[in-house]
């Protein structure tokens, strides 16, 4: 968490005949008389004294001498940072940040805070940092965010310093750089911060930045686990399991070294302000500085990855995507504590079918505006779902995960999240179907090694028909696509650290839809079912994930009949409590189409270009409580029925679309259906 928190330091008078008085209220401060102080700073502060002014401000945020006045506060602050006192000025920033005093508003707060910051002020610094990285307000800039940073980290901020090494380390606004984010994981180590012994300890374990050294990230693990950090137990784990008990015994012993080396303060991951460091005319350093204000309110901080834990070695090439992968198994156990549930979300962006078109899904993820054209995350808080079914068909089914595993994490540093939710086509290559794995998706995993794995596979099933045949059934590249989308390989492990279901704010999201059959269940039991069943495939037979009326298969919702499904679709919004549906898995023509006067959205448009190698790019938006249609960037308004509203919608569809458009069949047929009049 990042925790803002006012600044709490006296300012004293430097000279003048108020300076006896100035004196006196700071003396009644020093020995906790505060309605002493107040009462011989309120004078000069009403004269226009702008360090009287701070003070008073301070008096009343603690409510000491005074009844807490947090809006009396901000006007006292106010009054002293339009004279330039730099602690005011931070204060004002803070409470700007989270609304207390004052109205929230994010430009106010980075006015106030670019004036402290560029005074020195390293709280101010710090917190532009993190302004900037998350972006309220449409302020997001990364390379604003990393100046910030820096200086705050240069000063020696450890919480600055952990946050420059995580955009370091993922590549967000930077280009990836391992050793300058080691270099600021090391600092920020140095200070107690958890979090950044944990990521030391993750780059070890996967050679990023550094031969890889299980050792080593068994040391920093143990370190970032005595500190507090929460995952740290799970990753002491995962790296003792692979070595023997006299490197586990070296890698305590480092430990040990390591903390009587560093005997700092534990952060726990937490971030520290560091004192506002102000000139000596204007702060009495030797004044008693209060504990922080109930004022402090917390945004969240750049959330660290975690490492693969598979039992077998991680391919040179593959080590690039672990600490995406594992990054979606953090997010996976905060999503377990929510029961999969989720609200106060501002934005959310739906997307369905990808099949193994990247250029396609790298359109649509632009268009919503969540990412840069470097393919980096820039969605700030926003909340991308991605309905199942980014396997098969397409080539580029691998290329498709590696992007959603690196958004999953460079989101969640940004305070957003990325929810890619186990489709029918996930569930397929996890337990072994592979009737519509592409080809050339076979060689996407093919390395230098392929064809003596092949051999002896080959060697070791001693099949009937003959070698070329058996060679056509597994290309290169088979072998090592079967042992990564296994339950226990990579890409497997990813796949299953996410939902079949979602609920965000009042909208129920899913694959395939919610048959009669499930209708009466809860969001927690389909999640659980369908990752055990995945898990042991002795009980897939009869089970959730293969019933064509469950979560990941049911086309009800999709093209039942409205009438007679009507009241089934009314039970389900009150099981679930949602007002909206939202599911892939059916092709929806061409065009997000809402069912059921608006309670199901239909968002599988084709997006794949291998069904006719036209390039469809739209997808939902839910904001500000509004839900509308984003048709190749255009914002649309969804038909308020399946007539002439339906028309207008798909005509402005058509019209955005190169021709021609993929729409004209539905147009021409809907026109029929209403007559000559509907033009």
């Amino acid at each position: 968490m990042k925790h803002l928190a006012t600044t709490f330091v006296l300012a004293i008078l430097a000279a003048g005949l108020a300076r006896a008085d100035f004196k006196a209220g700071l003396d009644a401060y020093q020995r906790a008389d505060y309605a002493t102080a107040l009462q011989e700073w309120r004078p000069l502060a009403e004269k226009g004294d702008a360090n009287a002014q701070y003070n008073l401000g301070l008096l009343y945020n603690q409510g000491l001498g005074v009844q807490q006045d947090f809006k009396a506060a901000a006007d006292w602050y106010r009054k002293a940072a339009e004279q330039g006192n730099s602690n005011a000025q931070y204060n004002l920033g803070v409470m700007g940040s989270t609304g207390q005093g004052v109205p929230k508003d994010p430009s106010q707060a980075m006015k106030w805070y670019l004036k402290a910051a560029e005074k020195g002020v390293v709280g101010a610094q710090n917190n532009l940092g993190t302004l900037y990285n998350e972006g309220p307000g449409g302020f997001q800039d990364y390379s604003q965010s990393e100046k910030w940073y820096r200086k705050a980290a240069e000063q020696g901020v450890a919480s600055a310093q952990f946050n420059l090494a995580v955009m370091y380390d993922i590549g967000q606004g930077v280009p990836v750089n391992y050793a300058e984010a080691l270099n600021w994981y090391h600092k920020a180590a140095g200070q107690g911060h958890a979090g950044a012994a944990a990521n030391i300890g993750i780059l070890y374990y996967n050679g990023q930045g550094v031969k890889r050294d299980l050792v080593q990230a068994l040391q920093y693990f143990t370190i970032a686990r005595q500190a507090g950090d929460s995952r740290a137990p799970e990753l002491v784990h995962a790296a003792a399991e692979k070595l023997r008990p006299k490197d586990i015994q070296r890698a305590e012993t480092l430990a040990s070294e390591w903390r009587s080396a560093h005997p700092s303060r534990i952060l726990a991951g937490q971030t520290e302000i560091a004192a506002t460091a102000v000139a000596a005319q204007q702060v009495d350093s030797s004044a008693p500085q209060p504990a922080e204000s109930s004022a402090a309110s917390q945004i969240k901080t750049a959330a660290a990855p975690r490492i693969e834990t598979a039992g077998s070695e991680v391919k040179r090439q593959e080590k690039s995507q672990i600490r995406s992968q594992e990054s979606g198994q953090i997010a996976r156990r905060d999503r377990e504590s929510t029961e999969g549930v989720w609200s106060n979300v501002e934005r959310v962006v739906a997307v369905g079918d990808v099949h193994g078109d990247y250029g396609q899904l790298v359109a649509v993820l632009q268009t919503a505006k969540l990412i840069d054209d470097n393919g980096n995350w820039n969605g700030g808080k926003t909340h991308l779902v991605q309905t199942g079914d980014v396997l098969d068909r397409g080539s580029e089914s691998r290329k498709c995960m590696d992007l959603l595993m690196r958004l999953e994490q460079q989101a969640a540093a940004a305070g957003g999240a990325v929810h890619a939710l186990i489709g029918n086509h996930e569930a397929m290559n996890i337990y072994g179907d592979l009737r519509y794995v592409a080809p050339a998706e076979f060689a996407a995993y093919r390395d230098e090694n392929s064809e003596k794995v092949r051999a002896e596979a080959f060697h070791k099933e001693r099949p009937s028909d003959d070698r070329a045949h058996w060679e056509a059934q597994h290309p290169l590249g088979y072998f090592e696509h079967r042992q990564q989308l296994a339950a226990s390989g990579l890409y497997g492990k990813w796949i299953l650290s996410h939902d079949a279901a979602i609920k965000i704010n009042d909208t129920l999201f899913l694959h395939a839809g919610i048959s009669p059959k499930y209708a009466s269940s809860k969001i927690s039991d389909i999640n659980r079912r369908v990752r055990d069943e995945l898990k042991n495939s002795e009980k897939l037979n009869g089970g959730i994930v293969t019933d064509v009326d469950g979560p990941l298969w049911y086309r009800g919702l999709a093209q039942g009949d409205e009438a007679q499904l009507a009241d089934h679709v009314e039970r389900v919004l009150k099981n679930f409590g949602v007002s909206r549906i939202v599911v892939g898995h059916t092709y929806a023509n061409a065009a997000i189409t809402p069912r059921f006067n608006g309670k199901v959205s239909l968002i599988d448009i084709g997006l794949s270009r291998v069904y006719d190698n036209i390039g469809k790019v739209g997808c939902l938006v839910m904001e500000s409580g509004a839900t509308y249609v984003l048709h190749r960037g255009t914002k649309l308004e969804l038909p308020s029925d399946s007539g002439k509203d339906m028309l207008r919608y798909l005509k402005e569809a058509a019209a955005l679309d190169p021709a021609p458009s993929p729409l004209l069949k539905r147009i021409s047929e809907l026109e029929a259906k209403l007559g000559a009049g509907s033009n």
